[in-house]
């Protein structure tokens, strides 16, 4: 997954993963999680589905492309997605999924017409995965705090509009202006307002809060939420597959003191 992806409201724009930075701008249609790729004009529209070779099963989260281009879609729940770019004849798409061999897939299409790419299980980078939640899962126990975890099938489900705003309505989370800091995010904790202390792919980040709108829901693997917002920490698809194909270790989170300034 080290390529380019994207996802916008109305327009599917450029989206690249830099290491342990992800910069997006996403939104959901009303039929799931697929963003829309281009402003209508007079482009048809490609669409289609994404399911799995083996069982057939609709999958969530693919990223589909149009090879050499900046347009994209990511599919939803029902494993379809649209991109308004096509207008007939020749198609060239890559296909990304984490925990998938990526697919290229080339065909004549007519305006309209439906395609259906089928994506291979990759057996090694699944077990990879599972290894790796499993771990951040025994860290997530190992800490005396509270704690809320969501996963990717979570987070592509979701139809709010960002990352930021997933993690209050998921975790009932107030959010409210920090005292001196224009535009920036606060929380309530332990009867303070604090700004939260946010990481991105086990690093943290400056931007807090505000950064995490720059993500939709459906652009993250993993998301967690300690003390009620107070520390939260998201994950990137490109570092979870980095973290399965090299079954990393999660730094521990004991006496870092993490969760909110007291």
């Amino acid at each position: 997954m080290s390529r380019k992806i994207l996802a916008d409201k109305m327009v599917c724009m450029k989206h690249r993963y830099f290491g342990i930075l992800a910069m997006a701008f996403a939104a959901m249609t009303a039929i799931g999680t697929e963003a829309q790729a281009q402003p209508a004009s007079t482009a048809s529209i490609v669409m289609g589905h994404v399911v799995d070779e083996d069982t057939g099963a609709p999958l969530v989260g693919a990223w589909v492309g149009l090879t050499d281009t900046d347009w994209g879609s990511i599919s939803n729940p029902q494993g379809r997605f649209r991109i308004p770019e096509h207008g007939g004849g020749r198609l060239d798409l890559t296909v990304e999924m984490l925990g998938y061999r990526t697919v290229s897939w080339s065909g004549d299409v007519s305006p309209g017409e439906a395609v259906r790419i089928e994506m291979a299980p990759d057996p090694i980078l699944l077990e990879g995965i599972e290894v790796m939640t499993d771990r951040f899962e025994s860290r997530r126990n190992a800490v005396a705090a509270s704690v809320f975890a969501f996963d990717a099938s979570d987070l592509t489900r979701s139809t709010t509009m960002n990352a930021r705003d997933f993690i209050g309505a998921q975790a009932g989370i107030f959010f409210t202006a920090c005292n001196g800091r224009r535009g920036s995010s606060c929380v309530w904790y332990r009867g303070r307002r604090i700004e939260p202390v946010v990481y991105v792919d086990e690093f943290p980040h400056a931007g807090g809060l505000d950064f995490l709108t720059s993500f939709s829901p459906g652009e993250l693997h993993m998301v967690e939420i300690y003390n009620r917002g107070a520390h939260i920490r998201v994950y990137t698809p490109a570092f979870m597959k980095r973290a399965a194909e090299q079954r990393i270790v999660p730094i521990p989170l004991a006496g870092m003191n993490p969760f909110g300034r007291r």
